[in-house]
Order: structure tokens, then sequence, then C-alpha cells
């Protein structure tokens, strides 16, 4: 059988986005990224920024009362959350 014998699959984006999604880690990287699923992603990573940006506006008023030990661990804690947020966000070469 060659390549030329194997008719193409037509369907909706929307169809194979599900697919995509829902298919094991292993089968994902066989099936081609679509962009329902990457949309998903890209929201997904930007409220994980949202969370870790208002983990560390919580560490920095907490600094902003009193400096202890406890709270210079926090804010670092947030700082290093927040960086790891931004570096987990999708772009399009991916």
């Amino acid at each position: 059988m060659k390549a030329s014998d194997i008719e193409p699959l037509y369907f909706d984006q929307r169809a194979a986005a599900r697919l995509h999604c829902l298919a094991p880690a292993s089968e994902r990287v066989k099936l081609a990224k679509v962009e329902g699923c990457s949309l998903r992603e890209l929201f997904v990573s930007r409220l994980f920024l949202l969370g870790s940006v208002m983990f560390l506006l919580d560490a920095i008023l907490e600094n902003l009362k009193r400096i202890s030990f406890s709270s210079l661990l926090h804010i670092s804690a947030s700082i290093l959350f927040t960086i790891g947020s931004i570096l987990f966000i999708p772009n399009d070469s991916q």
C-alpha cells in the first residue's frame, strides 16, 4: 500500500481539538496541533499566571506590614512561582 492510496480524512477542527485533548500522551504526538486545544492551554496558563501574581502581591503586602524570615521566604517563593508561570505560557513555535 502506497501513501497515495490512502484517502485523507476530513473533519471539523472542533472535533479534532476534542480528540487531541482526550488522547493519551503517546497519541498526542501523532495528532496535529489543533487551534482549539492550544487556545485552552493558553487560557489555563494565563489563569495560572494570574494566580501567581496574586500570591506575589500578597507577599509584597505581607512584607510592608513586617519583615521576617517567613515573609522573605514567602516573597522569594512568589517571585520564583511567577517567573515559572510566565515561562510556562505556550508560544507559537510549540
